[in-house]
C-alpha cells in the first residue's frame, strides 16, 4: 500500500467517525417546567444531572413543613409525609427532588400546626391519610404493648395481619383508609427486621417508635 493509498484511507476513516458522531449526537432536552402552587417554598435552582434534573426548594415561610406533595407529567403523585421520621423542613431550609418528566407540579406543603399552603384538596389527601393512620398506630400501640409484656413475638404478627384498612362509611375519603394500611405494613415491616437474639428489648424499641409517631400526628387529623 503505498503512502498516498493509506492517507486516503485515514481520510475516509475520519470522516466517517465524524458522522457516526452527528448521527449520535443528541439535542439537549429542554428543562422542565416546575409550577409552584404554593408560597411557602421558593425554586432554587434547576440544574441538569445523570439521569435528569435536580429541584433545589427553599422553606421561605415561618413554619415548619413536615409533608409535601408534587405531581408530574405522566400522572403520578409523589407526596412525602415527613412525621414517619424525626425531622422537619425548618424555616430557611432546602430540600431536593430528582427530577425526570417533563412537567411537574409543586401542590401543596403541610406544616407541623396542620395547616397548609397550596392546593387544599392535595394537602387534605395527607391529612386524612394522616387520621387513618394514627387510628392504626393506636390499635398497634395496643398490640404491642401486650406483646412486650409476654414476649410472644409469634403471636403478634397475625393479630397485625388482621388490623381493618377497609375503607369506612365514616371516612372522609379514600386516603383514611390509605394510612391504615400504610401504618398496618410499617408495622409489618418493622416486625420482621426485630432483633430474635433479645426479643422483650426489640419489642419494647417498637413500642417505643410507634408512640412517638402517634405524638407527631396530632389528634386534630383524626376524622
Amino acid at each position: 500500500m503505498n503512502s498516498y493509498t493509506f492517507k486516503l484511507m485515514l481520510f475516509g476513516l475520519a470522516l466517517l467517525g465524524l458522522g457516526m458522531m452527528s448521527t449520535h449526537r443528541q439535542e439537549p432536552q429542554a428543562p422542565p417546567e416546575v409550577t409552584n402552587k404554593t408560597t411557602a417554598v421558593q425554586v432554587v435552582s434547576l440544574r441538569p444531572t445523570e439521569h435528569g434534573y435536580e429541584l433545589r426548594l427553599r422553606n421561605v415561610s415561618s413554619k415548619n413543613i413536615n409533608g409535601y406533595s408534587v405531581a408530574y407529567e405522566n400522572g403520578a403523585i409523589h407526596t412525602a409525609d415527613l412525621t414517619a421520621g424525626d425531622h422537619v423542613i425548618a424555616p430557611g431550609a432546602e430540600f431536593r427532588l430528582r427530577l425526570n418528566q417533563k412537567r411537574c407540579i409543586i401542590r401543596d406543603v403541610n406544616f407541623d400546626d396542620d395547616s397548609s399552603d397550596g392546593d387544599a384538596d392535595a394537602a387534605a389527601e395527607l391529612l386524612d391519610r394522616r387520621a387513618g393512620m394514627r387510628e392504626q398506630l393506636e390499635r398497634i400501640a395496643t398490640l404491642l404493648n401486650a406483646a412486650t409484656t409476654s414476649a410472644d413475638v409469634e403471636q403478634l404478627e397475625p393479630q397485625l395481619r388482621v388490623l381493618p384498612e377497609e375503607m369506612a362509611a365514616t371516612d372522609r375519603s379514600f386516603y383514611v383508609a390509605l394510612g391504615r394500611q400504610n401504618a398496618k405494613e410499617d408495622a409489618l415491616l418493622a416486625l420482621k427486621k426485630l432483633n430474635k437474639n433479645d426479643v422483650r428489648a426489640g419489642l419494647a424499641k417498637l413500642a417505643e417508635l410507634n408512640s412517638k409517631r402517634m405524638m407527631r400526628l396530632t389528634k386534630r387529623v383524626n376524622p
